[in-house]
């Protein structure tokens, strides 16, 4: 296998069943003992000064769509997928005031100027364009609109990820996430300037603890075999004392993640969360 770091997918997106997956379904709040929680504080960092219109581009089951409309009832929150079992399980039995519409990433429901903010978590390293997807971003923004992107960085120089050569010698996310895109903090930023949507403020997370786990947890799945959902998906719905001690170890680690991305703050990780203006178009 070859490409990632040099712009080539891995592998062609469509070998990836996403129909067969149901990510996104457990509620989120940005709390620390929420897998996802850093992710989606430093998304309401963001959207404070919003108003208007937004986009949760490649929503899955619309656990963060639902969560910024709960923070922010104010706002129009529409959320896209190309999924239609993502979207049947966003919209039962209750969307809670989101939209939910059936796309994908390279061709938004939109019209140019339309949208006052978007959002991307772990989309981007799924499509054969990058580019095409950050363009399309750019298209449906208002000049001047915000741009939150949340993406693993498995190229990035002084990771796990780079030691294990991800995407190279260990292909476990290829095959059991569809992470076809291997990114660097230098390689996004390069693309998303390129593309009109200058990087403006960087955050980090996945430094030490999830860079293991994650590395542990899909060489696993090499060893199990494929699964529907996200771990924390898996543990809310999972009964009895099994599931019970699933979840404790699921906000445990969410928790230890947390803190660690906290007290690391200044250093890169492996996922950034880059913040966005929609600028001018080289």
């Amino acid at each position: 296998m070859s490409g990632g770091e040099i712009g080539q997918p891995i592998a062609p997106a469509a070998s990836f069943d996403y129909e067969s997956k149901r990510w996104g379904a457990a509620r989120l709040a940005p709390r620390p003992w929420f897998m996802n929680g850093l992710k989606l504080r430093y998304l309401l960092s963001d959207l404070e000064p919003i108003h208007g219109r937004v986009l949760d581009v490649g929503c899955g089951a619309g656990s963060v769509a639902k969560a910024v409309k709960r923070a922010r009832p104010d706002l129009d929150v529409v959320g896209c997928d190309l999924s239609r079992s993502a979207l049947a399980l966003a919209s039962s039995p209750d969307p809670e005031g989101v939209e939910f519409k059936l796309a994908t990433a390279e061709r938004l429901p939109f019209a140019d100027g339309e949208l006052d903010f978007v959002w991307i978590f772990d989309v981007l390293e799924h499509v054969d364009s990058p580019e095409a997807v950050l363009r399309e971003v750019f298209r449906v923004l208002r000049p001047g609109g915000g741009f939150h992107i949340v993406l693993p960085l498995e190229g990035q120089p002084r990771t796990l990820y780079r030691l294990v050569g991800c995407g190279k010698r260990w292909t476990a996310k290829v095959r059991h996430g569809g992470h076809i895109q291997i990114f660097s903090a230098a390689r996004f930023e390069s693309m998303a300037g390129e593309c009109g949507l200058p990087v403006v403020r960087r955050r980090w997370s996945y430094h030490v603890l999830l860079q293991v786990l994650d590395i542990l947890y899909f060489s696993w799945l090499d060893l199990r075999g494929p699964v529907t959902g996200s771990v924390e998906d898996m543990a809310v719905g999972r009964i009895g004392f099994l599931g019970r001690l699933m979840r404790l170890a699921a906000m445990s680690v969410a928790t230890l993640a947390w803190w660690e991305a906290r007290l690391l703050r200044a250093f890169p990780g492996g996922c950034g969360h880059f913040t966005c203006k929609r600028g001018v178009r080289l």
